[in-house]
């Protein structure tokens, strides 16, 4: 830590008690002493720890002397301010949280409290503050609180029953649709013990699953009928899964069967009207004897998504058969589905079978079921078959939709880095700044407003981006009009990805001409020529011919001097990043300027 003796108020006879500054070193929260004066250039650093220098990043010989305010940012709370300078200013202590900033321009949010350091006539003679970066323990606050709020929504909108009990069966918690399928309020429930609303000829098993699933720390599924209020019993699949948070509670999932129930002894009475449904609809209904793996029925869809006719597959035991269609790395989940399904499971999976006409792949998606008889035994397994090749071939294009959006999005940063150096490099205030980056930006704005419009494999065309700089101009669009002259091919196509960097350059000479240029004066005059050349192998180029006339100029050694942002983009990122050439000429009443550049097929 530097001397005290280094600092202009080092004769202050706080700062030379090395007993104090031993303390405020071995105290580790970020410690500062400032001057009593709030109003600027106060209030001054005296005293800064170095906890304080770990954690803006800046010295303490360049924290003391200085003033709080250079911590602060865009996203400082100017409220927070506000009341920090009215307790100050009623020699309060105050404590609060903000968003301050390092020296390398990194934020982080800070808890401090300010106190005042009295002396005997009351009189502040310093102010003390302890600081702690709590940007950490926020984020996490914040993330904790978040992913309570959302366990706490899924519980209680999941479309399955949820209920939690504890050991004994005891019911703690109940959701929605828990409520619904029971027919009962959450109240009347919590007064209610397992036991109690489970039909007496499943109270064994489920109290079975119960226990296994406490003792064992592991899931167990059991079927249960559950008692309504009216006594109605309603079907069910439970899953019993203990919490593991040391509380000894478990979670029951339920699905309700019932409806799966009445459908079976329905089907039985239905059966044509079932076909009719399976004849109409694009998927393959099929269904299979769950002992010998028989295809018992296919719908009319079987022939088209599995390339092979229905009626050679029904009545055989052509599982193998099919599984030779399957490729081989997808091959062995498909006898996993059917014994998974065979226990009594749904399953679902994604596989790909080759086709046996063209040898196309095509990506299938299976949702197995069992279809289970009165004496609650797997009697046969339902399917439904969905081509979804066009799906995979879907997500697959928004992947690179994603990646190609990454990248214009990182190379967007990148040119509104490179727009806020060089425009911060020419500007002589942070008024012109402003004003000038403001002005860019919307350039840049506009371009990507182009982009964004474009459809699959468009691009933007140079007379589109001409005029849309045209509508631009600060000068009226009546005044604007009589004086630009635009001659050339409509529809010539730019490369999407160097037209941000052409469109900044355009916006420059616009901009130009509007300032100093032919838009300017009264008698001046701007023409546009451009037209297709041929380039080098098959890449033709746009031939930009920008004429300015009519304009006055100023006297040789009044000119201003070759610099600037506009010219920096013409003569020398044009070149680099388009692989385009340019000429710039000085005439008697104006300026030409020539680009030509390679284009777009």
């Amino acid at each position: 830590m530097p001397s005290t003796t280094d600092c202009p108020h080092a004769a202050d006879p706080l700062m030379e008690r090395d007993f104090f500054k031993q303390a405020m070193e071995a105290c580790g929260d970020a410690v500062l002493i400032t001057a009593p004066a709030l109003d600027p250039p106060g209030p001054v650093i005296l005293f800064a720890n170095s906890a304080m220098a770990s954690l803006t990043g800046y010295s303490v010989n360049e924290l003391v002397g200085a003033t709080p305010r250079l911590l602060q940012g865009p996203a400082t709370d100017r409220a927070i301010l506000e009341e920090l300078k009215i307790a100050l200013r009623e020699k309060g202590s105050f404590a609060a949280q903000t968003v301050n900033y390092r020296k390398d321009g990194s934020s982080y949010i800070v808890e401090w409290v300010i106190n005042p350091l009295l002396d005997d006539a009351e009189t502040v003679k310093a102010w003390v503050s302890v600081q702690r970066d709590v940007t950490i323990r926020l984020e996490e606050q914040k993330a904790r609180e978040q992913a309570e709020a959302r366990l706490a929504a899924m519980f209680r909108e999941s479309p399955l029953g949820l209920a939690e009990v504890d050991g004994p069966g005891r019911i703690l918690r109940v959701n929605h649709e828990f409520c619904r399928l029971l027919g009962r309020s959450s109240a009347q429930l919590l007064t209610l013990e397992l036991r109690q609303i489970v039909h007496p000829d499943d109270l064994a098993p489920a109290l079975a699953a119960l226990g296994e699933a406490g003792s064992a720390q592991e899931t167990r599924q059991v079927e249960t009928r559950f008692l309504r209020s009216e006594d109605r019993p309603v079907w069910t699949t439970s899953n019993v899964t203990p919490l593991g948070d040391g509380s000894g509670h478990l979670l029951i999932v339920i699905a309700d069967l019932t409806a799966r129930r009445q459908a079976e002894r329905a089907l039985h009475h239905s059966e044509e009207r079932f076909r009719q449904f399976g004849d109409a609809t694009g998927d393959v209904l099929w269904i299979r004897d769950a002992a010998t793996l028989r295809l018992e029925y296919a719908s009319a869809a079987f022939d088209h998504v599995y390339d092979m006719p229905a009626a050679h597959a029904l009545g055989q035991s052509n599982l193998r058969k099919w599984a030779r269609m399957v490729l081989p790395e997808d091959r062995g989940g498909l006898f996993d589905a059917i014994r998974s399904a065979c226990g009594g499971a749904n399953v679902t999976w994604e596989f790909r079978i080759r086709s046996g006409s063209d040898g196309r792949t095509r990506w299938l998606r299976d949702t197995i079921f069992p279809m289970i008889d009165d004496r609650g035994q797997v009697v046969r397994l339902g399917g439904i078959s969905e081509n979804i090749t066009d799906a995979k071939a879907s997500a697959e294009r928004l992947r690179i939709l994603v990646a190609e959006l990454q990248h214009r999005t990182r190379n967007l940063l990148g040119v509104v880095r490179s727009l806020s150096q060089r425009t911060l490099h020419g500007s002589n205030s942070l008024v012109e700044f402003g004003q000038r980056f403001d002005d860019r930006l919307g350039a840049l704005a506009r371009v990507n407003s182009l982009l964004s419009r474009l459809e699959d494999g468009d691009r933007i065309t140079f007379d589109a981006l001409v005029q849309d700089e045209i509508d631009a101009l600060t000068v009226p669009r009546e005044y604007a009009q009589g004086r630009i002259a635009l001659t050339g091919p409509r529809n010539i196509r730019l490369r999407s990805g160097t037209v941000q960097t052409f469109a900044l350059a355009l916006h420059e000479l616009f901009h130009n001409a509007a300032k100093h240029g032919a838009l300017s004066q009264d008698s001046g005059r701007l023409k546009i020529c451009w037209r297709l050349e041929p380039g080098r192998g098959s890449v033709s180029r746009l031939y930009i011919d920008w004429l300015e006339s009519g304009v006055t100029m100023p006297p040789a050694d009044g000119l201003p001097r070759r610099s600037g942002y506009g010219l920096e983009l013409l003569e020398h990122a044009l070149p680099y990043q388009l692989s385009a050439e340019t000429s710039f000429e000085l005439l008697p009443d104006g300026v030409r300027n020539i680009i030509v550049l390679p284009v777009s097929a």
